[in-house]
């Protein structure tokens, strides 16, 4: 900006000086003589004088280029709060069920349906949360009513107690390990639980589980299981030293000290989704239309010199301890797949147990199911299903195969979170060795379930 001022004042001064000596040599020249008038000619009026020299203005100089003021610097955006890690998950649940039946009463070999009694009343509390990012717990709480009959006449008695107490260190997806006490990592029904399966009741012949186990104590042992999680859901692992708690105070023989002989149950699964995914600790057998699944599982179990107690003979005398190794194996699949007209589905599974201490030898059951889309008022579903269930338990004229039909309908306000279900279940056990049925029984169960 200096230089070009520089030009335009220089050549302005230049141009200035020119114009004035030319106006000096003007007025320092003198002036010609003038001419002889003509005779008798009058002399010529004097010439006006010369106006003053003009003053050259001086140069302007022009007017700066405004510059725009730079923008004022961006103040950076405060971070969000870091999200802290402590926090806490509370949830519950609720099932009811009145069953209609009369054992006491039959006809032709079986039990009439001319009574009703509540035969389940159960809340749970779940609770769980975050310390760290790893470090977590779990702890399950339940309160169950026991009926008049379980509680040798008298009204109904309540009994709490814990269902899971866990400490969690969850070092990433693939790799968990969790200590306490929890399910048992086994077949697709444990990790289910009543509360998220289809049909009502847990498999099972004579109104008990037929199950892996470590699954007596509402599905659950102490002890130490790690698992993974691999592709969101894709396939999970589990392996667990279970069964615990059964060595604490137990002399392992009269008069010896320490602990107790019972070894630990090892119990491990694997499960692969084909279709779908099913991530987290826990597991579901229906969903009810909410994703399509092929998933298929497997476990494994073995506890060394694993002990029973002995039957108690006519006299009340207590028999010796059965005590062997005992091997279990179990396998499970679950498929869904959502149409525009519903969800049609199939649950299958099948177990193998041995040693002398085992519960049953073979169990299988298959399920077909199918659930309506939301047609109904409140956006209800319909889930339909017919569970068919055998096992074969004993040894020698003790042998005999158990089986149950079972039909049931259920209306889903909100999938297992909110269902009201009817079913029906026949059943009846046969000795092999011939003859007619041993033992036959009937029931209707009306159940309601609630639970987030």
């Amino acid at each position: 900006m200096t230089k070009i001022h520089s030009h335009i004042l220089g050549g302005a001064v230049v141009l200035s000086g020119l114009f004035a000596s030319e106006l000096a040599q003007a007025q320092d020249a003198p002036a010609p003589a003038p001419a002889a008038p003509p005779a008798a000619a009058e002399a010529p009026p004097p010439a006006p004088p010369a106006p003053p020299p003009v003053e050259a203005a001086p140069p302007v100089e022009a007017a700066p280029t405004p510059v725009a003021a730079p923008p004022p610097p961006e103040v950076p955006a405060a971070p969000p709060p870091a999200e802290s890690p402590f926090k806490v998950t509370v949830g519950a649940g609720f099932r009811s069920g009145i069953r209609i039946a009369n054992p006491n009463k039959s006809s032709d070999g079986i039990n009439k349906l001319n009574d009703q009694y509540l035969d389940e009343l159960n809340v749970e509390l779940r609770t769980s949360g975050k310390v760290t990012d790893i470090v977590g717990w779990t702890a399950n709480f339940t309160v169950d009513g026991r009926t008049r009959a379980q509680a040798s006449g008298g009204p109904v008695a309540f009994q709490a107690q814990a269902l899971d107490l866990v400490g969690q260190l969850d070092f990433k997806d693939e790799f968990h390990v969790w200590v306490g006490r929890m399910l048992t990592p086994s077949d697709r029904s444990n990790f289910s639980g009543p509360w998220f399966m289809a049909p009502w009741n847990y498999s099972g012949v004579l109104d008990g589980y037929y199950g892996p186990r470590g699954t007596e104590e509402v599905g659950r042992e102490t002890g130490v299981v790690a698992w993974g999680d691999i592709n969101k859901g894709k396939f999970k692992y589990y392996v667990g030293l279970m069964d615990l708690d059964s060595n604490f105070g137990v002399l392992s023989k009269p008069g010896a000290g320490g602990m107790a002989a019972q070894n630990p149950l090892l119990s491990a699964r694997v499960n692969y989704a084909f279709i779908g995914a099913e991530p987290g600790f826990y597991g579901s057998s229906a969903y009810y239309g909410g994703q399509d699944i092929v998933a298929l599982g497997a476990a494994f179990q073995y506890q060394k010199n694993y002990a029973i107690p002995g039957a108690k003979d006519m006299a009340g005398v207590q028999g010796p301890d059965i005590k062997d190794n005992l091997v279990e194996f179990n396998a499970d699949i679950l498929a869904e797949k959502k149409f525009e007209a519903g969800t049609p589905g199939i649950e299958a599974a099948y177990y193998h147990m041995s040693g002398d201490s085992r519960g049953f030898n073979d169990f299988f059951y298959v399920m077909p199911t199918f659930t309506t889309g939301e047609i109904l008022p409140a956006k209800g579903k319909l889930n339909a299903l017919f569970r068919f269930q055998m096992a074969k338990t004993g040894d020698g004229d003790a042998k005999a195969t158990h089986t149950i039909f079972e039909p049931s309908v259920a209306y889903l306000f909100k999938d297992y979170f909110a269902k009201l279900q009817l079913s029906y279940t026949y059943g009846k056990t046969k000795l092999d060795s011939g003859g007619d049925p041993t033992n036959k029984y009937q029931f209707i169960q009306l159940g309601f379930q609630i639970q987030q």
